[in-house]
């Protein structure tokens, strides 16, 4: 094993860092210093910050053959290090929005609630079909198939304004029928 002088422990290039011997003595010269980094200028934890180093270590060790043998290793691995706490934050901030998601999303419903719509479900199918035929057609055409009062008019052979009154009239016996499930 040959020990390289204290000065150059830090200053390797991807060469040099192809021997496992080096790479051990690179690694404990930076490490500290990389997880104080990570904890000071992140505000991560402790544990956090080790778990951020030792992947960007292995990240550089797996590319060690790859990268141009002149390269600074050590400006190489604060980048790795430094995208690593970046992409952290990112997940972590997804983390919060999924959490403030889930709080804030309605809770499940309960037996009773399903009952209820049910039941309202039921009320508004009966209250549509009462509806006179013109009026439930005009209705159907707007609200299930989606088409506009020009459409149906066009459809049913009437004037816009029957299809308007129509569906006026409509919307208000609906309203009067399911006034018990409206608060």
């Amino acid at each position: 094993m040959t020990l390289l002088p204290e000065s150059r422990q830090q200053n390797l290039s991807f060469h040099d860092l192809r021997l496992e011997s080096n790479f051990e003595i690179f690694f404990k010269a930076l490490y500290p210093q990389l997880c104080v980094y990570c904890k000071l200028k992140y505000n991560f934890d402790i544990h956090l910050a080790e778990d951020i180093v030792n992947t960007s270590f292995s990240k550089l060790w797996e590319a060690r053959y790859t990268l141009t043998p002149t390269l600074s290793a050590k400006a190489y691995l604060f980048k790795i290090v430094n995208n690593q706490c970046l992409n952290t934050l990112k997940h972590q901030k997804v983390q919060d929005q999924y959490t403030q998601y889930q709080l804030n999303a309605p809770t499940p419903l309960s037996p009773t609630d399903d009952l209820d719509l049910k039941q309202l479900r039921d009320a508004i199918d009966v209250a549509i079909a009462e509806l006179p035929d013109q009026m439930r057609k005009i209705f159907e055409l707007n609200r299930h198939d989606g088409l506009k009062y020009t459409e149906i008019a066009t459809r049913l052979n009437l004037s816009i304004k029957t299809v308007e009154t129509q569906m006026s009239r409509a919307l208000l016996k609906l309203r009067k029928k399911l006034a018990a499930f409206i608060r």
